[in-house]
């Protein structure tokens, strides 16, 4: 009987430990496969938005003269300061809606 439960006292812990350790490593790749498709999700999501959302550039024609020269910032217009922010007066806030937006003919 003595030999018996030396051999349990030495088993059950091993396998205990064993059993835990292949419990934490399943629950790691289960954790570790459900961030990865998220992030391919999010990604997914991302380029889906980044396609969708285009970017408008206005064309100016520009001579190669305006390219290798400095700016030119006499020709900038100079506006006053605003005001400070005690000397504003408020508006007060329309207290109706807007009005429905509406197709202009085409003409």
């Amino acid at each position: 009987m003595n030999e018996s439960f030396g051999v349990f006292q030495i088993f059950v812990p091993i396998v205990a430990c064993g059993i835990v350790a292949i419990c934490c490593a399943s629950f790691c790749k289960i954790f570790h496969r459900a961030r990865k498709e998220r992030l391919q999700r999010q990604a997914a999501e991302n380029r889906v938005r980044d396609v969708s959302a285009s970017v408008y550039v206005i064309p100016i024609s520009v001579s190669d003269d305006d390219l290798s020269r400095p700016p030119r910032y006499s020709t900038a217009q100079f506006y006053d300061p605003p005001p400070a922010y005690n000397q504003v007066k408020l508006e007060a806030y329309p207290l109706e809606p807007p009005p429905p937006y509406t197709e202009a003919p085409h003409s």
